[in-house]
């Protein structure tokens, strides 16, 4: 008997759900959006990138991305590609987080630079996360029966996250008190090959990008960084791509972009927008948003408004 593959999907404006599988998935380009990501794959030999790491995932591998990482996924070569996707903006718990006095997102936000962002999941654990993934499934499916879903599925979005949060620090506790520490636990795994010289590499690249988004309202440049830093402009595009994975335009238009929603969601308008980010004119500005966001600022300005309303 032949069995339909399962998938569902839905979008909220600060939500983003998927539950299926994929033939042939792969993201060309590394990309970064608004929301923190849990990502379960329920099959194994996809890989994912999160800047200069690379993961091969099996099935029962569960990673949290957090809103500020680039990162890319690739199913299997003609295999099927089937996970969890759950992505949430990090300001839709902030006030609950307050009030419980309790960070739901502790394990997104606020965590040291050699975060490993995976963890396998033992079988019953496993089965205890597909549960609680479920069950935000079905409220989601059952929105049109319910005025009140968007209570009922922030409930058990938070169920999940003080879950996950259980199984990271029961696992980080567990690694402090082992001799082997995470280098050699394979759900702590992470490529090999560390050099003294990758290092000073990476930690100049770091220093690039945290000039990038400090002076993102500037006008930035290849040649104007690359003297900044006491590099050639050929050494900094070679090396920049190397260690995330993406160019330093790509970087400095994501960058841009981030800080331009950030603009629309205050109130500015496309004009005073695309003049404090430096855009050489407004339908440069208008064309870049678009090509990243899938829909123009002034679009984006009114969905604001009307999920404020």
């Amino acid at each position: 008997m032949e069995t339909k593959e399962k998938i569902f999907f839905e979008e909220f404006e600060s939500l983003y759900y998927f539950h299926g599988s994929s033939q042939n998935w792969g993201m060309q380009d590394f990309h970064v959006h608004d929301q923190h990501e849990i990502l379960l794959f329920l099959s194994s030999g996809s890989t994912l990138e999160v800047g200069n790491r690379r993961y091969v995932a099996k099935a029962g591998d569960m990673f949290l991305l957090n809103s500020k990482e680039y990162h890319r996924t690739k199913g299997a070569a003609g295999k099927p590609y089937e996970r969890y996707v759950l992505q949430f903006e990090p300001e839709l718990f902030r006030e609950i987080s307050k009030a419980f006095g309790y960070n739901f997102a502790m394990y997104f936000e606020g965590r040291p630079a050699d975060f490993i962002h995976k963890i396998h999941l033992s079988e019953a654990n496993l089965a205890r996360v597909e549960q609680l993934f479920a069950k935000i499934e079905r409220n989601i499916i059952n929105e049109s029966k319910d005025n009140n879903i968007m209570v009922k599925l922030k409930l058990s979005i938070l169920e999940l996250l003080v879950t996950i949060n259980e199984l990271y620090e029961f696992l980080i506790k567990e690694k402090a008190n082992s001799a082997d520490g995470f280098e050699n636990d394979d759900a702590f795994q992470v490529e090999a090959g560390k050099t003294k010289n990758l290092i000073t590499q990476r930690g100049l690249i770091e220093q690039i990008k945290r000039y990038v988004k400090e002076n993102r309202e500037e006008k930035l440049g290849l040649n104007e960084i690359a003297q900044k830093f006491f590099m050639s402009p050929y050494y900094l595009s070679h090396y920049f791509k190397k260690e995330t994975g993406f160019t330093l335009a790509q970087y400095i238009a994501n960058q841009k972009i981030i800080a331009a929603k950030s603009l629309l969601k205050k109130g500015y308008s496309v004009a005073e927008v695309a003049l404090k980010l430096s855009y050489s004119s407004d339908s440069h500005f208008i064309s870049v948003f678009k090509r990243n966001c899938g829909i123009t600022p002034k679009q984006y300005a009114k969905k604001q408004d009307d999920s404020n309303q």
